[in-house]
C-alpha cells in the first residue's frame, strides 16, 4: 500500500501518478467531495424528490433546486447582484440632468457665430455630458475597483468626485507626491480630450465632429490608464487589470456601435425583414456579452484565487457588466428605431419590430428560449446564473435610455423647438414605452401563474473538477514534486473550481441588490451612448437639437465627421459629407 504521508526528509518526492492516488485518500479533498452545501437562502430547501428540477422566480432572481453536496462548507462563496428599480431610477434622473445641461449649453453655443465662443460651449458641453461622469465619477470608480478594489463611499464619491481623490490615493500610496500626481494626470486627461475640439481642419470643415472626437478620447484615456497610471500606482494584480477592459465595458461598447452601424446597412437591403432580425441580434449581443463577462470573471478572478488579494469587492464586476449590457442593448433598440423614424417618417417598419420583439422578448425573459436551446444542444448550452441575472436585469435596464431621449426632447423645447422632429418619432417612443411595460407585466404574470420551464440540474462532477484543477496546475509542476506541497496546491485548485461552479451553476441562490454606485456607470454610459447614436444616425447635431428640420439631412453641419459653426440663417446648409 502506498504511504501517503510525506517522509521527514524534505527532499522526498513522488511521481504524479502516485500523488494522485494519495489525493483520493487525502482528508481535505474528501471533505470537498462529501460536505453538504451551505445554505444561500433563508428559504427552506425543497423536498428531495424535487431536487433535480429548477423553477425560476423572475421577480426575485431565485431559482430553487435541491441540495448539492460536492462543496466544502467553509469555502467563501461569491454572489451575483441584481439591479434595483429605485436605484436605477435615481441614476437615470441624474443622467437626465447631465444630458439636459450639456445639450442645452451646446444648443445655446451653436447660435454664437464667433469661433471662440462656439468652441468654448462645445468643450463645456462635452465635459458635462461625457467627461465629468466618465472620468471623474462613474468611469473612475469602475477603474479603481478593478485596479485597487476600491468601492465608493457616500454620495460625494458616487455622484460628485469619484474615488480618484487626493485623500483616497494618499491612503493607498502613503505619498503626498504620488497623490498630487494623480490629480495632475486627471487634469491632463481632461485637457487632451478637450483640445481635440479645437483642431482646425481647414476652411471647409473647420473642426472635428463626434465620430473623430469620441474614439480619440477613449484611446487616449485607455493609453493613460493602462500605461502611465499603473507605473505610478501599481494595481493589486497587473495581469487582471490589463485583461479586464475588453471583457467588461469594452466588448459592450464596441458591440453597441457595430450593432447600430451594421443594422443601418442591413436595413437598406432587408427592408421589413430587418424588423424581425433586430430582436434576434439584440438578444445575441446580450447573451454573447454576458458569456464573455461571466467566463472572464470565472477564469481570471475566481479560479485564480484573486479574492485573496482583493477581498470580495470585485464580485460586483460581472453584475455591473451584465446590467450595463442590457441598458446598452435597450439604448441601441431605441436609437435605431427613433433615428430611422426621424430620417424617414413614412417608413413604418418599426411596427413589425415592436410586435415581433414583444413575442420574442417575453419568450426569452421567461427562459423558454433558454430551455429550448438547452434541449436542442443536448445540454451543452446550460442555464446558469449569469443568464438568470440577465433576465432579472431586464426589469430595470429597459428604462434609462428613455430618460436620455426625454433629455434631448427637453432641450429642444427649451431652445424653442418642438419636442420631437415629427409625429412618427413621438409614436415610436410611446410605442416602445408601452411595449417595454407590457413585457414586464406579461413576464410577471407568467411567473405568477408558474407558466415557466423547468431545468434539470446536476451535481458538480468531482472527477471533472479534479481533472480541470490538475490540468491548470500541470504547466507549473515538474513530473517529480514534493507530495505534501502538490497535494495542498491541488486541493486548493479544486476549491477554486468548486467556487467557480457554485457561482455559475448553483441555481438555488437569491441575488442581493446591486449597490447604488454600481448602477451609475451602467446607466450613464448607456444614456450617453444612446444620445451619441441619435446624433450620428439621426441627422446630426443641428437636426437632433431642432435647428434643422430637414429629414435625411447630410450636410457638413451635422457635427459627425466635421463640425463647422452653424449658420443660423441656413442651419441645414453645407455640402454633403
Amino acid at each position: 500500500m502506498l504511504n501517503c504521508a510525506p517522509d521527514d526528509d524534505e527532499d522526498s518526492v513522488v511521481d504524479l501518478d502516485d500523488m494522485d492516488e494519495c489525493l483520493h485518500k487525502d482528508a481535505n479533498v474528501a471533505d470537498i467531495l462529501t460536505a453538504e452545501a451551505p445554505s444561500h437562502s433563508s428559504k427552506p430547501a425543497p423536498p428531495q424528490s424535487e431536487g433535480d428540477i429548477a423553477t425560476p422566480s423572475l421577480s426575485t432572481g431565485a431559482l430553487a433546486i435541491g441540495n448539492t453536496s460536492c462543496r466544502r462548507p467553509s469555502l467563501t462563496t461569491f454572489q451575483l447582484h441584481r439591479p434595483s428599480c429605485p436605484r436605477m431610477f435615481i441614476c437615470s434622473v441624474v443622467g437626465f440632468v447631465y444630458i439636459f445641461l450639456g445639450l442645452l449649453l451646446l444648443g445655446l453655443g451653436s447660435r454664437l457665430q464667433h469661433n471662440i465662443g462656439n468652441l468654448c460651449s462645445r468643450i463645456l458641453a462635452w465635459a458635462i455630458v461625457f467627461q465629468y461622469p466618465f472620468y471623474f465619477t462613474s468611469g473612475s470608480n469602475v477603474r479603481n475597483l478593478i485596479m485597487y478594489g476600491m468601492q465608493p463611499e457616500g454620495i460625494g464619491e458616487i455622484f460628485v468626485y469619484g474615488t480618484w481623490t487626493y485623500q483616497r490615493f494618499f491612503e493607498l500610496t502613503k505619498s503626498s507626491v504620488k497623490a498630487y500626481q494623480l490629480l495632475f494626470f486627471k487634469l491632463v486627461a481632461f485637457f487632451v480630450s478637450s483640445t481635440l475640439h479645437c483642431i482646425y481642419l481647414g476652411e471647409k470643415y473647420q473642426f472635428p465632429g463626434y465620430v473623430l472626437i469620441y474614439p480619440a478620447v477613449l484611446i487616449s484615456h485607455m493609453a493613460l490608464t493602462n500605461t502611465v497610471i499603473p507605473k505610478l500606482w501599481q494595481p493589486i494584480d497587473a495581469e487582471f487589470h490589463r485583461k479586464s477592459g475588453p471583457p467588461t465595458m469594452g466588448a459592450a461598447m464596441v458591440g453597441f456601435f457595430v450593432l447600430t452601424v451594421g443594422f443601418g446597412l442591413a436595413k437598406r437591403h432587408l427592408g421589413l425583414w430587418a424588423g424581425a432580425i433586430l430582436p434576434l441580434v439584440l438578444s445575441a449581443y446580450e447573451n454573447i456579452g454576458c458569456r464573455i463577462a461571466g467566463q472572464f470573471f470565472l477564469k481570471q478572478f475566481v479560479e485564480k484565487g484573486l479574492h485573496k488579494k482583493f477581498g470580495m469587492t470585485l464580485e460586483i464586476l460581472p453584475s455591473l457588466t451584465i446590467t450595463y449590457l442590457h441598458c446598452m442593448s435597450q439604448g441601441a433598440r431605441l436609437c435605431i428605431l427613433v433615428a430611422r423614424a426621424a430620417w424617414d417618417p413614412d417608413d413604418h417598419w418599426w411596427m413589425f419590430t415592436l410586435g415581433f420583439g414583444l413575442v420574442f422578448n417575453v419568450s426569452s425573459r421567461t427562459l423558454w428560449i433558454g430551455r429550448c436551446t438547452q434541449l436542442l444542444s443536448r445540454g451543452y448550452c446550460r442555464m446558469d446564473n449569469f443568464q438568470r441575472l440577465l433576465a432579472q436585469a431586464k426589469f430595470q435596464g429597459g428604462y434609462p435610455p428613455f430618460l436620455a431621449v426625454l433629455g434631448v426632447g427637453a432641450v429642444r423645447a427649451a431652445l424653442g423647438h418642438p419636442w420631437v422632429p415629427n409625429s412618427t418619432v413621438a409614436i415610436v417612443i410611446v410605442g416602445l414605452v408601452v411595449v417595454t411595460i407590457l413585457e414586464d407585466i406579461l413576464v410577471l404574470a407568467l411567473g405568477y401563474f408558474n407558466v415557466l420551464p423547468v431545468f434539470q440540474t446536476d451535481e458538480p462532477d468531482a472527477e471533472a473538477l479534479r481533472a480541470s484543477a490538475h490540468a491548470k496546475l500541470g504547466a507549473d509542476l515538474d513530473q517529480v514534486v514534493p507530495v505534501h506541497s502538490t497535494a495542498a496546491r491541488l486541493s486548493e485548485a479544486m476549491d477554486l473550481q468548486l467556487l467557480a461552479w457554485d457561482l455559475q451553476y448553483n441555481l438555488h441562490v437569491d441575488f442581493p441588490e446591486l449597490p447604488l454606485w454600481a448602477h451609475v456607470p451602467a446607466v450613464m454610459f448607456s444614456q450617453f451612448n444612446t444620445v451619441m447614436c441619435l446624433i450620428i444616425f439621426g441627422g446630426g447635431i443641428n437636426f437632433v437639437l431642432g435647428f434643422c428640420n430637414e429629414p435625411g439631412y447630410r450636410g457638413v453641419g451635422r457635427g459627425i465627421l466635421c463640425w463647422p459653426p452653424m449658420e443660423e440663417v441656413h442651419p441645414c446648409g453645407g455640402e454633403a459629407f
